[in-house]
């Protein structure tokens, strides 16, 4: 009889001690997730901080820098330097458009672009 007793005693210390080490466990396991989760937000920040955005004038610069090399796209970055240099002499899209042999929607455009990369240069 003792000896059932004491096995009987033993298994449910045992099993007591299961439960306490799986709470336990459970416990860990959630502290682990939260601090995860914040080293994580923290990585994506970082990484968002230390990517330089891209931006219209940086494009602009590298693309015509590509094209300088290529025949091709060489007269594309002279069609947009007489468009930006008439504009500065005050001629609209329409009669850039006719000087240049050019659809006036491509005109506003190269216009917008011009724009936009003086307003991002200064």
């Amino acid at each position: 009889m003792v000896t059932e007793q004491f096995y009987l005693f033993l298994v449910g210390s045992v099993a007591l001690l299961a439960l306490l080490i799986g709470f336990w466990q459970l416990r860990v396991s959630g502290k682990l997730s939260q601090e995860l989760g914040k080293l994580r937000q923290e990585l994506l920040k970082t990484q968002a901080e230390a990517e330089p955005k891209p931006s219209f004038s940086n494009s602009l610069d590298r693309v015509e820098q590509e094209q300088k090399g290529d025949p091709s796209h060489h007269s594309r970055a002279e069609k947009y330097r007489y468009v930006a240099s008439l504009a500065a002499q005050g001629f609209d899209a329409q009669g850039i458009a006719v000087a240049l042999q050019m659809a006036p929607v491509e005109v506003e455009q190269l216009l917008k672009l011009s724009q936009l990369k003086h307003q991002a240069e200064g």
